[in-house]
């Protein structure tokens, strides 16, 4: 059985310029269901995987991960959120050691949209 999938969007990100970067990337619940993965736009490539053996209540944070040349905090305080109870939301933050010199560390917001799930995501990803 397919399971739910929160989508990043752009219009959903807020703060530095480095959030952007998380457009396209997910939330998920891994097969056995026992914790949340962060995945890359491809579903396939999880970036981090929350700890422990049993699937966390939020809020909770993902393990520090390096994507796309930056070191992220993924935080998430909800998975239903939202007028629909659908929204996941939480804060991000990163660093660039190129960046962090001229800018320091970057940080936001974001709310990803649940919807598609996991199988219909690596039909649309099969078909692209």
């Amino acid at each position: 059985m397919p399971t739910n999938i929160w989508t990043l969007h752009a219009n959903g990100i807020s703060g530095g310029s480095n959030g952007q970067d998380l457009v396209g990337c997910h939330i998920n619940q891994n097969a056995a269901g026992t914790a949340y993965q962060f995945t890359a736009p491809n579903v396939t490539n999880v970036l981090s995987t929350t700890t422990g053996t049993t699937l966390p209540t939020a809020p909770f944070d993902f393990p520090e991960f390096t994507y796309d040349g930056d070191t992220w905090n993924i935080s998430v305080s909800t998975l239903s959120g939202g007028a629909a109870s659908n929204q996941a939301q939480g804060s991000w933050d990163s660093d660039d050691e190129n960046k962090i010199k001229e800018t320091g560390p970057e940080s936001g917001e974001w709310t990803a949209q649940a919807g598609a799930t996991v199988g219909d995501d690596m039909a649309a990803t099969k078909s692209a």
